[in-house]
């Protein structure tokens, strides 16, 4: 279709990032102009901003070449075969994990007549999980780099197999700062303070992936527990701030020292990360 306008060859190109439906385009664009996939929030806030009324597929096709051509966004990195087959694993893991807990809590007030089929659909899906644990060894076997990573990351206090198969999954050469890699998490600070007589809550942005937060929450509450990072921890309470606070805090300073882990090649050293601030 493209080359039936006779597109140039500098043409660039974007589209939205649609869970794994982005993928396919992408892919096949990306080998042949320049490829950009950006956040669907951000393209909704230009659609805000240049004050779009209406919504059609027509129209949103419009509106992202639009924001394409004003904001420029950064080129899409198409994953490697062994990064893409990670991803694809521990995506699937984590939806099966959430059709579980979904039929456990059925079970919990379910009648006679149905109890059994749901217990036998949690039998399914547990078996399913134990193959598919199985598949993510055998791609570690395969890749002695990611196993040798894994083995890196678990090594920090609260991170375990499931956490570490999904920043591993994420972190790439694409993200150049840690800063950059907690802002994709959605984990960045958002400050409201439009004056000086208005000083809002600091939040954190959430312009990012729900469920790579999600998967860095049990990790954080376990290291807050655990009490892994005294003096980061002493400060924030010394300063007032609330236990959830506190739990996203450590979810972004555990971003940060998996982001240096990997891109400096080094092991977690307890005395630099957990008695400094």
């Amino acid at each position: 279709m493209l080359n039936g306008h006779n597109a140039n060859p500098s043409l660039h190109c974007c589209c939205e990032a649609t869970g794994t439906y982005h993928e396919p385009p992408a892919e096949y664009l990306n080998g042949h102009y320049k490829m950009s996939v950006d956040n669907p929030r951000k393209i909704k806030g230009f659609a805000n901003a240049v004050l779009q009324r209406s919504k059609t597929d027509k129209q949103d096709a419009k509106l992202i070449a639009r924001y394409c051509k004003a904001m420029n966004p950064e080129p899409w990195q198409r994953p490697t075969s062994a990064q893409k087959q990670l991803q694809e694993l521990t995506r699937y893991i984590a939806r099966i994990k959430k059709q579980r807990a979904a039929e456990q809590v059925k079970l919990q007030t379910a009648s006679d007549t149905i109890g059994q089929f749901i217990k036998d659909n949690i039998k399914y899906l547990n078996n399913l999980l134990q193959k598919l644990n199985q598949e993510l060894k055998a791609f570690y076997k395969a890749n002695p780099d990611y196993h040798r990573n894994r083995q890196r990351l678990k090594t920090i206090t609260g991170i375990g197999e499931n956490t570490a198969a999904v920043l591993l999954s994420t972190i790439t050469s694409r993200f150049d700062t840690a800063a950059q890699l907690a802002a994709y998490f959605g984990l960045g600070p958002k400050r409201h303070q439009p004056g000086t007589s208005v000083n809002g809550k600091e939040r954190i942005s959430k312009v990012g992936k729900s469920d790579l937060r999600a998967a860095l929450y049990m990790p954080a509450l376990v290291a807050y527990r655990m009490k892994a990072f005294p003096a980061f921890i002493g400060r924030l309470k010394a300063g007032k701030k609330p236990p959830k606070l506190i739990i996203v805090a450590i979810m972004r300073k555990l971003v940060t020292i998996a982001f240096h882990l990997l891109k400096n090649q080094t092991e977690y050293d307890k005395s630099r990360y957990e008695l400094t601030t």
